[in-house]
């Protein structure tokens, strides 16, 4: 008997109770207290006065019908966004179906209000084309259900394509870093693995750089400062300086005023100078300068990364950190379109990469 109580005091591991519930999906309103959502709503709400005007079966005098349309709708349209302008915050932490309901029930509440006054209005001016006020708001109740389904139906539709985009360049992101992050240890491993025999204590001191290197990859998320991928960059040449010795020379130029506070994909510009080590340093016998120059401009950020031309070095197959120069095209296009460039070519026996970073920060994808 003990035994089956203590059975039943167990959870059973079959079924999806023993799993927390999935989070609701929150949808987010557009921005109702900008002056464009308000013309664009109010153009539309003239547009329906338009329509409702000219439709057959009126039979009053075509022009009253537009005015007061026009007149009824854009208080209905004023108030409406103005109601959701002003609970957007709290509005915007509910659930997808909650949302769409409570947008749908302001718009019947405000219309249901409008048309009782206005119904009043018009009966005084001895002007009223319904029998009763209850007449006039069921037509009123019924245009607002037919166009607030249809605009919260294509907005949904909106909300649902956005969405799609961006779990797809974050899918497409995380892809990308996958693919990064193995070939990195992998081949800084192998660094510190060919100065174990050789030199411990510059083992122990390239692991050091090494544990550097990973914090900072491991930590920074899916986004870098531009002075943390250059002390990145920094770190790495010092990791390979231990195995490359004196053929390894590296020239920094950069400006004396604080580099501005730029944010790029992580790990863009360390594969680059990778890049310059694995095709010109590694296969020199002689002491092989990169040169690393940082220009800032009003609107850009320059990076030049040069290097001599070795044997035969073949810069459309390059690639640092198994990370090529496409690769590193791509996630400079899904975090900055086309404001972002990276250029390679040899021009005078060296091999020349520029990058180019927009100093704005107002990241967009093409969609």
């Amino acid at each position: 008997m003990s035994a089956d109580k203590s059975d039943q005091s167990k959870p059973h591991l079959s079924g999806d109770a023993q799993f927390p519930p999935q989070p609701p999906v929150i949808m987010a309103l557009p921005a109702f207290c900008t002056p464009r959502i308000l013309l664009i709503t109010l153009l539309l709400g003239f547009g329906l006065a338009l329509l409702l005007a000219i439709a057959p079966g009126v039979s009053e005098d075509r022009w009253i019908r537009l005015g007061t349309t026009s007149w009824f709708v854009a208080w209905v349209t004023l108030i409406t966004v103005g109601v959701l302008c002003a609970l957007q915050k709290p509005l915007c932490r509910l659930p997808r179906h909650w949302l769409l309901l409570v947008v749908m029930s302001i718009l019947l509440i405000v219309t249901s209000i409008m048309s009782v006054l206005a119904y009043q209005s018009l009966t005084r001016l001895g002007w009223n084309p319904f029998e009763s006020q209850f007449d006039f708001l069921l037509h009123n109740q019924a245009i607002a259900s037919v166009v607030g389904g249809m605009g919260i139906w294509i907005f949904s539709l909106h909300w649902a394509k956005t969405r799609r985009v961006t779990a797809q360049t974050k899918a497409e992101l995380d892809a990308l870093h996958a693919r990064i992050r193995p070939h990195f240890l992998f081949n800084s491993l192998n660094t510190v693995a060919a100065l174990i025999d050789t030199d411990p204590k510059a083992a122990e001191a390239a692991v050091l750089d090494l544990a550097s290197i990973f914090r900072a990859a491991l930590h920074a998320g899916d986004t870098a400062s531009l002075d943390d991928e250059l002390a990145l960059t920094r770190r790495y040449l010092a990791l390979e300086r231990w195995r490359l010795g004196p053929r390894l020379v590296v020239e920094w130029v950069l400006p004396k005023d604080p580099l501005p506070a730029i944010t790029l994909p992580i790990l863009t510009i360390q594969p680059l100078v990778e890049n310059a080590v694995r095709y010109a340093v590694e296969r020199s016998s002689e002491p092989c300068t990169i040169r690393i120059e940082c220009l800032v401009g009003d609107q850009a950020v320059s990076l030049l990364i040069d290097n001599p031309v070795i044997m035969d070095d073949q810069p459309s197959a390059r690639d640092g950190n198994g990370i090529s120069l496409q690769n590193i095209r791509d996630r400079l296009a899904l975090m900055f379109a086309d404001r972002a460039s990276l250029r390679t070519g040899v021009i005078d026996a060296h091999f020349r990469v520029k990058l180019v970073l927009p100093r704005s920060q107002t990241n967009k994808r093409k969609g």
